[in-house]
């Protein structure tokens, strides 16, 4: 059976909804990444399917898909999947029976439908992993090539229990990162919220006050005053330049250059950078003790992770450390090559490897980075919620201050 969604993930991939006729006259409805359309027909077509919709799924606000409703699992929701699916499994039930077990609990239609087609293809004779993957959009590719291993090796509980605790590992981490960055994002949002405010309706407010004045302003206020009223005035403009330059950003930024040049940027500024790296230290550890304990050889392994990280600076390193095992280099000096760990690091790789405990090794570095960036991210808050604090006393400050300039004056005359 031809495997629905593209094999290889290298660059940015788009979502896909299209609509097939199967040899038996049954119809399938799906969502799926390739790197393009054309590319994606060839493979349906060549899968033995008639292809009778095929459409790029629309994307509204800020890059989120949207195509009739359809919408993806969310990591909790995935979990709480997997959690059920152990407890099924070890209480002795029938893929099948456990598949129909879990459509009823699940309140996410697609992910529903697709649990519909994975359970008909059990039923069928294919391999659970293999159904599965069918459906890369509900089911991660390192989540398959687990199950494939524990199918392999009779021990599905046993992958399945290990790969719950990776998940519970990475959503603490990502839960970390969402909490300390939230309350910056809220005070960047109350700052521009209050300019805007005080540029559109408070520093007005005062220009007609000061149109009776028959005194010559202070320069500071004519420039706000002239400065807000050219902004008043040209408002939609602003607005249309604004929408237009971020659309062509997006547009640049999902190119191959432009994605690897923010990425890049954004590793060489000083506190954001070392917490990216610490971050990517952390989960390219953790996931590669994951893929390595479920049996999967090193370079198929690597190569998931490469596909996994996003930042694609740091994703092309993974795929020079492929190309260097591949050679015949060991993981600790391929990695030592691109300089993207630092000494201790590497050693203890080297040790690992050395000592075939490499996925312990590995774990335990998980471990110290989570450590890391839960430290950094504490500092950065601590440092950057003043930083915004200050600039907003000083704008907020100095434009009050700036338009009560002429009062002060009248008052000092008046004196």
């Amino acid at each position: 059976m031809f495997p629905v969604g593209p094999i290889a993930r290298k660059g940015i991939m788009a979502v896909y909804y299209y609509k097939v006729a199967r040899e038996d006259g049954s119809i399938l409805a799906k969502e799926t990444e390739a790197d393009s359309e054309d590319a994606l027909r060839r493979e349906l077509e060549d899968g033995g399917y008639l292809v009778l919709q095929l459409k790029k799924s629309q994307a509204f606000g800020f890059g989120i898909p949207f195509s009739g409703g359809r919408r993806k699992q969310k990591s909790e929701d995935f979990l709480v999947f997997n959690q059920e699916l152990l407890v099924l499994i070890r209480a002795g039930l029938p893929i099948v029976q456990s598949l129909d077990i879990l459509m009823e609990r699940t309140p996410n239609e697609v992910f529903k439908d697709a649990l519909a087609d994975v359970k008909s293809e059990v039923r069928g004779g294919k391999a659970l992993s293999d159904s599965m993957s069918r459906h890369l959009r509900f089911f991660p590719e390192l989540y398959c090539n687990s199950l494939r291993s524990g199918e392999r090796t009779g021990s599905l509980a046993e992958v399945l229990e290990r790969y719950i605790k990776y998940q519970k590992r990475m959503l603490a981490v990502k839960r970390k990162l969402k909490t300390a960055l939230t309350y910056p994002l809220f005070l960047i949002g109350v700052t521009t919220a209050l300019m805007i405010f005080l540029l559109t309706y408070v520093v007005p407010s005062f220009s007609e006050i000061y149109v009776d004045f028959k005194a010559d302003l202070p320069m500071p206020t004519m420039v706000l005053m002239h400065s807000t009223r050219l902004i008043r005035s040209y408002m939609p403009l602003f607005v249309v330049l604004v929408v237009l330059s971020v659309m062509a950003f997006r547009a640049w930024y999902k190119t191959p250059k432009g994605r690897e040049a923010v990425d890049g940027y954004l590793l060489r500024i000083p506190m954001a950078g070392g917490l990216i790296k610490g971050y990517f230290i952390s989960t390219m550890s953790r996931t590669l003790a994951t893929i390595l304990a479920g049996g999967i050889p090193m370079l198929q392994a690597l190569e998931m992770v490469s596909r996994s990280v996003t930042n694609q600076v740091l994703a092309g390193k993974l795929r020079f450390v492929q190309e260097r095992v591949r050679e015949g280099i060991s993981l600790a000096h391929a990695l030592e090559e691109t300089e993207v760990m630092p000494p201790m690091t590497i050693r203890m790789i080297e040790v690992g490897e050395a000592t075939g405990a490499l996925e312990t090794m590995l774990d335990d570095i998980s471990v110290f980075y989570e450590d890391e960036v839960d430290v950094r991210l504490q500092r950065f808050t601590t440092l950057v919620e003043p930083v915004i604090m200050l600039f907003m006393g000083i704008m907020v400050g100095g434009i009050v201050l700036i338009m009560y300039l002429p009062i002060f004056e009248l008052a000092g005359t008046v004196k």
